[in-house]
């Protein structure tokens, strides 16, 4: 008797393994994710994403770094789908003044990013920014909450 209901346990088990739905890169186009960049200055990031929107916002400034123009406003970015896990991003100039840097990232044709590999709620990401013939590339890990 324990013997079959320990075979029937391990077969329903089995059962919902096998229907466990997994995630796929569109599941990261709309929700709020959380993210830390390390290079070249450890910030954490609050992203919500709205299909062709993403607002973002840095959560904390450490002190030795507040002095250097990091935006404390939302930022408000466009992003144009290129697949299911590409997409380019630009800032949006009719929701908020552009800094320079902004202004110069959407001039080259604005970060490229790609969704490397899905883990549980969390993809790693590689953000590449592309100016001439030289790259400047960022790797990072994003969780949905």
């Amino acid at each position: 008797m324990k013997k079959t209901i320990f075979l029937i346990g391990i077969f329903l088990l089995i059962g919902l393994k096998i229907n466990a739905q997994d995630l796929t890169c569109k599941d990261f186009k709309k929700g709020t994710f959380n993210t830390t960049v390390l290079d070249p200055v450890k910030l954490n990031w609050k992203i919500v994403r709205k299909g062709n929107e993403q607002t973002e916002t840095i959560k904390e400034i450490p002190d030795e770094y507040k002095d250097l123009g990091y935006p404390t406003d939302p930022q408000y970015v466009k992003i144009e789908w290129i697949n299911d896990c590409s997409y380019r991003a630009k800032y949006d100039d009719s929701k908020s003044e552009l800094t320079e840097s902004q202004k110069f990232i959407n001039s080259v044709g604005g970060i490229t990013t790609e969704l490397i590999k899905i883990e549980g709620t969390c993809f790693y990401y590689k953000s590449t920014l592309k100016v001439g013939e030289e790259e400047q590339i960022i790797e990072g890990k994003m969780c949905k909450e």
